[in-house]
């Protein structure tokens, strides 16, 4: 009779086929490829014959691995795919099974040590499956709660702003008394409310994973919705808003997030533009898609930042105040819709960043 290990390394794949038969269509989908169902295990099993033979001496190796990256990648990778924490453990358990049963269908001596061994390497597979599996996990879900928080704080802030500086343009045109005690009152209210959005957004990250509420609207008043917002910052800098729309059309888009996506880039537009341009707010429907256009009078952006433009807190200058975060919630507006933000340099003029929502899935109305 052959020891376990000569049996198992000449007939892993057999060991194999045996597991993904009995995993297939209960711990994991029906429809899953063997690539992504069968993973790490062909590493793991042969960690489990090297523990065999370490055991009679054939090997130098650890006869029952504590530390496995092999179950470790694996446990992340199941996490990727949305396996249950129980499913990630009760598929080392069908190893374990899928072993002995091919040791026992080929007639393989398995004495009391040899099925300790193959106990023993299983549950440490499972540990360091499982360790990762919530560690990621845990990461994922810090992640989500900073993004989630990024993302009101960073709402909070455009109207804040946009407040403070109407406040600021009514006191210098003589309209309000800045004396009075409840407009220093006020001034100083807005002021500190955004100084601890400011706080917040320092520690938040941004990213995308939103549910959709879509809702009919036109796409023409979407764009002057966010030309309005940003009215006072581009009187302020003597910068003309443009809104021109070649075909207008109802779409179904989340309000929400649009309007969002519209008014960080409009400012943004605003920002970096220099004083006296006119900033282009274009739209358009066409039978596949509505874009929306946003054209700056920034000069161009310097060699490599179009690739990182869309990064979290990710800065085009270092001049003006902000915390980058303006295009990583367009591009998140975008993804949620299913569509895409592209920006087109124009060196020496300015930048094009352009929206795109496709037609498809009920998201324009026609």
């Amino acid at each position: 009779m052959l020891p376990l290990h000569e049996v198992l390394s000449v007939r892993r794949d057999e060991v194999l086929d045996r597991w993904q038969r009995m995993v297939q269509g209960t711990l994991t989908p029906e429809a899953m490829s063997s690539v992504e169902l069968v993973d790490h295990l062909p590493l793991f099993l042969r960690e489990v014959i090297a523990a065999l033979r370490a055991d009679v001496g054939l090997t130098s190796e650890a006869s029952s691995p504590e530390d496995s990256e092999t179950a470790a990648g694996h446990g992340e990778q199941r996490l990727r795919l949305g396996f249950s924490l129980d499913a990630v453990v009760r598929e080392y358990g069908a190893l374990r099974e899928a072993i002995l049963a091919t040791g026992a269908t080929a007639g393989a001596s398995m004495s009391f040590r040899e099925l300790q061994i193959v106990f023993d390497t299983t549950i440490s597979g499972i540990a360091q499956a499982v360790t990762q599996y919530a560690q990621q996990r845990d990461l994922e879900m810090q992640r989500q709660h900073s993004e989630h928080f990024a993302f009101i704080a960073h709402e909070l802030r455009n109207p804040l702003a946009a407040a403070t500086m109407a406040l600021e343009q009514l006191k210098r045109r003589g309209q309000l008394d800045a004396a009075v005690r409840e407009v220093g009152m006020l001034g100083r209210g807005l002021q500190r409310t955004l100084e601890l959005i400011d706080t917040s957004l320092n520690v938040a990250r941004i990213a995308s994973g939103i549910e959709l509420r879509t809702e009919r609207v036109r796409l023409k008043a979407v764009l002057e919705d966010a030309e309005q917002f940003a009215a006072s910052e581009a009187d302020e800098k003597q910068i003309k808003l443009h809104v021109d729309v070649q075909r207008d059309d109802d779409v179904h888009l989340d309000l929400r997030l649009v309007r969002s996506a519209l008014q960080n880039l409009v400012r943004n537009a605003v920002k970096y533009s220099v004083p006296g341009a006119t900033v282009e707010l274009r739209g358009d429907v066409s039978r596949t898609l509505a874009t929306i256009e946003i054209e700056d009078c920034c000069g161009g952006l310097a060699p490599g930042q179009v690739e990182r433009a869309f990064a979290p807190f990710v800065r085009m200058s270092t001049t003006e105040p902000g915390f980058g975060l303006g295009l990583a919630i367009a591009k998140q507006a975008a993804d949620a819709h299913g569509g895409a933000i592209r920006v087109q340099n124009l060196p020496g003029k300015g930048c094009i960043f352009a929206l795109e929502f496709p037609l498809a899935g009920g998201l324009v109305g026609v």
